[in-house]
């Protein structure tokens, strides 16, 4: 989709849960590695001038099922910033088993399985300036009816 300043590119990937065939964490794994490959330019031109890469890509980096190592190297990619959108609620509910930064989760799923996950993301390409980001989750009582999602947000200097 192209806006005035570059392309936006949404996607929501399979989640990782699953049997012992490990199906759609494989699959997960894939439709993650495919957004890098379209970079690389495999699928035709890449994206030209800046983008922002966001949604819902039901992988942590560090914690919860799932392949992780594909959703460090998308984070690590260098035509992409990592705004890292935190949130006192993330601290607050966090679970004591999980390695990655809990103020950075942005879904609040059944404890102690799967827990507090950082599954939702906004990856501005390298060249956008970052201002400001965020998790903004539901009231308390609005959260099972809402969404077990909080809202990333995040603020860029659009040249």
């Amino acid at each position: 989709m192209r806006s005035g300043f570059g392309n936006y590119i949404l996607t929501v990937i399979s989640p990782v849960f699953d049997g012992p065939e490990d199906r759609n964490g494989r699959r997960n794994r894939d439709e993650i590695r495919f957004w890098q490959l379209y970079l690389d330019g495999h699928f035709g031109t890449p994206p030209v001038g800046d983008f922002v890469v966001m949604g819902k890509a039901n992988l942590d980096p560090f914690d919860g099922e799932g392949r992780h190592g594909v959703m460090r190297e998308l984070l690590a990619d260098r035509r992409l910033q990592d705004p890292a959108p935190r949130s006192a609620y993330g601290r607050r509910v966090s679970n004591p088993d999980h390695s990655g930064d809990p103020a950075l989760d942005t879904a609040d799923w059944s404890d102690p399985v799967p827990g507090n996950l950082r599954v939702d993301y906004v990856l501005p390409s390298a060249g956008l300036t970052i201002v400001g980001s965020g998790v903004v989750w539901p009231q308390e009582a609005d959260r099972v009816a809402a969404s077990h999602h909080g809202l990333v947000w995040v603020d860029l200097d659009i040249p």
